[in-house]
């Protein structure tokens, strides 16, 4: 859990858990409309703050780990030469999107 407070003016975030204090430097005016936000959504800064950093922080691991498959990708074309027609993707997604129509209207 964490509390903020505000030192040599500056929001600061200290973790109640641990010993550690993590400084977050964030203008007042910022802090003020981040209130107005966790206000509005029943909640604190500290939980609205936590909530955007580790939404933030798994979205950039997802974007990391999707290049590094794209990079993958690359190299096994790369190395192969083996690819797919647009010709045979396209009719491959026809058929699913046709089989999913299919699905939806037998619901």
């Amino acid at each position: 859990m964490f509390s903020w407070g505000f030192w040599g003016g500056q929001a600061v975030c200290y973790d109640l858990f641990m010993s550690a204090k993590e400084h977050l430097a964030i203008d007042r005016e910022l802090t003020e409309r981040l209130s107005v936000i966790a206000e509005r959504d029943g909640s604190t800064v500290s939980e609205l703050a936590e909530t955007v950093l580790r939404q933030h922080a798994e979205e950039a691991e997802r974007l990391a780990e999707e290049f590094a498959e794209d990079d993958r990708r690359w190299a096994r074309y790369l190395e192969t030469g083996e690819s797919i027609s647009l010709e045979d993707m396209s009719a491959k997604l026809q058929a699913l999107a046709d089989e999913a129509g299919r699905k939806a209207g037998s619901s």
